[in-house]
């Protein structure tokens, strides 16, 4: 199973889990999960290309934290 470090305060598998914990994780890993083996870089880099946006960007994980309740930014080459 791949394996972890959670890098934001998470519930995972149903579990509280703290910053800089380390687990194992057979789902789909997104931006709180950092890989720490080969089987956990293969699902970080697979998830990130199954979406539309990349799960693994900053800017998707800041669209999701963001305070104000607003939709998430779309990115667009307009000048």
């Amino acid at each position: 199973m791949a394996r972890y470090r959670v890098t934001q305060n998470s519930f995972i598998n149903g579990h509280f889990v703290t910053v800089g914990e380390e687990v194992d994780y057979s789902g789909i890993p997104g931006f709180n999960l950092e890989p720490l083996d080969d089987e956990a870089r293969s699902a970080k880099e697979k998830a990130g290309q199954l979406t539309q946006r990349d799960v693994n960007s900053r800017e998707f994980q800041e669209d999701l934290t963001r305070p104000d309740g607003a939709p998430p930014r779309k990115s667009s080459s307009k000048g």
